[in-house]
């Protein structure tokens, strides 16, 4: 089948080196320019069929009429900034293309749906997605949790001025530490000399900073780790059994060897001969995975999130929990009758409780899992074994099951393995660094990124799993991993890297000037971006009553910075917008997305009043 690619540039790259695990080949450019793509390769069987998948900027939101966009005013329009500076108390741009990598995977996992329901009988002709529908994903459960109508049921931690992680070691070294522990975050912090009316507050804050996208502790802690060397700290929580990661550079990331582990990789499971006496039923209507059944044996967010998106696709998906239910339904605000956070990212999917340290409900699970398409669990490694509920062992009651791991670090990750979480993930692979420009400390973003990557490549995979069952009439084991995801978001950084051929950017890091970053105006930010646009930039200093002149860049984007202060944020939108310009507005609250009438319709209802991103995929049959 040929399946043609268009869209910005990032996006498509992204899909294609996607599709590319799953046998795509005669990748051919037919077009486009610097900004924009469109490719045509061949998947799959089909001679002279064609599957046309498009990635757009703004989506269905009426925005599309024309209005110029970038992955910065992306950023600014989907809540992303503002998350990612509330540690600071302003929007913050996020150093790493996010929103584009993330639409990539997004599209690929559409064309990949598509062939599944196109060999099941749905004639699927067309697939689509956008950058700014992949940033809202991005930005799920802070949109959930600011629509929550009580959230008066919730005190946050107080926050403060006071920076949270990473800490930085007498020796100049930055790093991150993780703990589930409250015994082990205070053991650690005496041992490094830290005050005990410190501990308290501090543990309340930094365990909630998962789910409010910030965190203040007190500076006794970076005093702490500011006495002692980065080996001497390693040590201390390494005896505690405290998780702490390096941020390592792209240098190191390189040298490492991790760099190129951005997809999921799909392997053959023994004992798993090919069934050819099972019949799919065909779906003539419907969304493409109309018919599959998922069980999902998962907690916290990347597997969560992976299920949601599959049943977004049309899926039934059987979520397994502990009894009396996954804790994180406690966690405030609610939205009904459970926390925001598990509403987001478990909605639309039905649940059982087992006890899967009891026998009769493992071989219960056993049973769901043999009538099941799909099995996904995100247990620690050996737990599956432990319990009976390994690949081989599932694959001998059902050879066409996709098996899929969704784990912290893969194959790859730390020789001392730390806790699979986000921000340590964030951490090793080099994201500290590409997330900030260059001249500021390397640094880990709120934002859950590895989180959200990790659920999107796990996703993927799973697609992939039921893409290649339709050709081989076999199941497969599919891993995937937080790890994964953050690769995945740089590897156009780590490409260049190798190449020597860096844009913008000096060792990975971004090179910013004035106008790279949020402008402040009379009642808000903007973004405005002109990067790399010689034309744009004399239109803009021109609306600004700049003259370049032979002035050095800087003091010119300095000057257009300063006049920008001068007026209201929507009005410098509407003119830079009608000058072409690409600019937005930068939200300053994400639970008013959903009443923008341009975005209002790209977010769905999930319960009790809250609102979530919808499906961010749309597919049309011939």
């Amino acid at each position: 089948m040929e399946v043609s690619l268009t869209g910005p540039a990032l996006a498509v790259q992204t899909c294609a080196r996607r599709l590319s695990a799953f046998g795509a080949s005669d990748r051919q450019f037919v077009g486009g320019g610097p900004d924009a793509r469109e490719l045509s390769m061949r998947l799959g069987r089909g001679g002279g069929e064609e599957l046309r998948a498009g990635v757009s900027w703004h989506g269905t939101s009426t925005l599309t009429r024309g209005r110029a966009a970038s992955e910065a005013t992306v950023q600014a329009m989907c809540g992303l900034m503002e998350v990612h500076g509330r540690d600071a108390g302003q929007p913050r741009r996020l150093g790493l293309e996010v929103a584009s990598v993330a639409s990539g995977v997004l599209a690929a996992q559409a064309v990949l749906a598509a062939l599944v329901a196109r060999s099941r009988g749905r004639p699927v002709s067309a697939v689509d997605t956008s950058v700014l529908e992949a940033g809202l994903v991005l930005a799920s459960h802070y949109v959930a949790e600011a629509t929550c109508p009580d959230p008066d049921d919730w005190t946050p931690p107080e926050g403060g001025p006071d920076p949270g992680p990473p800490f930085r070691s007498v020796d100049g070294c930055w790093f991150e530490i993780e703990t589930l522990d409250p015994g082990a975050w205070r053991r650690f912090w005496s041992s490094l000399g830290a005050a005990d009316a410190d501990l308290g507050r501090a543990w309340t804050a930094f365990r909630a900073r998962y789910f409010r996208g910030k965190c203040s502790l007190p500076p006794g802690l970076h005093q702490a780790t500011a006495r002692h060397r980065l080996d001497q700290i390693a040590a201390a929580a390494a005896a505690c059994e405290v998780s702490l990661a390096p941020l390592r550079s792209y240098a190191e990331v390189l040298a490492g060897g991790e760099s190129a582990g951005c997809l999921p990789l799909l392997s053959e499971l023994e004992g798993a001969p090919p069934d050819p006496s099972v019949t799919v039923p065909p779906v003539r209507e419907g969304l493409p995975l109309e018919g599959i059944e998922v069980v999902e044996a998962t907690s916290r967010m990347q597997g969560p999130l992976a299920g949601l998106l599959l049943q977004m696709l049309g899926a039934h998906v059987l979520r397994v929990e502990p009894p009396g239910g996954d804790p994180i339904r406690l966690v405030p605000p609610y939205a009904g009758d459970d926390g925001y956070f598990f509403t987001c990212f478990n909605r639309g999917k039905d649940s059982v409780e087992l006890d899967l340290a009891a026998a009769s409900d493992r071989a219960t699970l056993v049973e769901l899992a043999a009538g099941a398409d799909v099995f996904l669990h995100n247990w620690r490694p050996g737990k599956a074994a432990e319990w009976g509920v390994d690949p081989e062992a599932l694959a001998a009651r059902n050879p066409r099951l996709i098996y899929v791991h969704a784990s912290g670090w893969g194959d790859a990750g730390p020789d001392r393995r730390p806790l699979g979480t986000d921000f340590l993930v964030q951490a090793h692979a080099g994201m500290g660094h590409g997330l900030n420009p260059e001249g500021e400390p390397p640094a880990s973003s709120r934002v859950l990124l590895t989180d959200c990557l990790g659920a999107l490549v796990t996703c993927e995979g799973a697609l992939g799993g039921l893409y290649r069952r339709e050709q081989t009439g076999r199941g497969c084991r599919v891993d995937a991993s937080l790890l994964a995801g953050g690769m995945t978001l740089q590897a156009h950084v780590l490409d260049a890297l190798r190449a020597g051929r860096e844009t913008s950017r000096l060792q990975g890091r971004p090179l910013w000037g004035p106008l790279n970053r949020p402008l402040r105006t009379a009642d808000g930010y903007v973004v405005a971006d002109v990067a790399g646009d010689g034309e744009a930039f004399a239109r803009l200093s021109r609306l600004c009553d700049v003259d370049p002149g032979d002035a050095p860049r800087f003091e010119t984007e300095t000057a257009i910075a300063d006049r920008v202060r001068t007026g209201p944020a929507t009005w410098w939108e509407e003119v830079l917008c009608e000058a072409g310009i690409p600019c937005a507005v930068v939200c300053s609250d994400p639970g008013k997305l959903p009443e923008d009438p341009d975005l209002g319709p790209l977010f769905e209802g999930v319960g009790g009043g809250c609102r979530a991103p919808a499906a961010p995929w749309r597919f049309a049959c011939s």
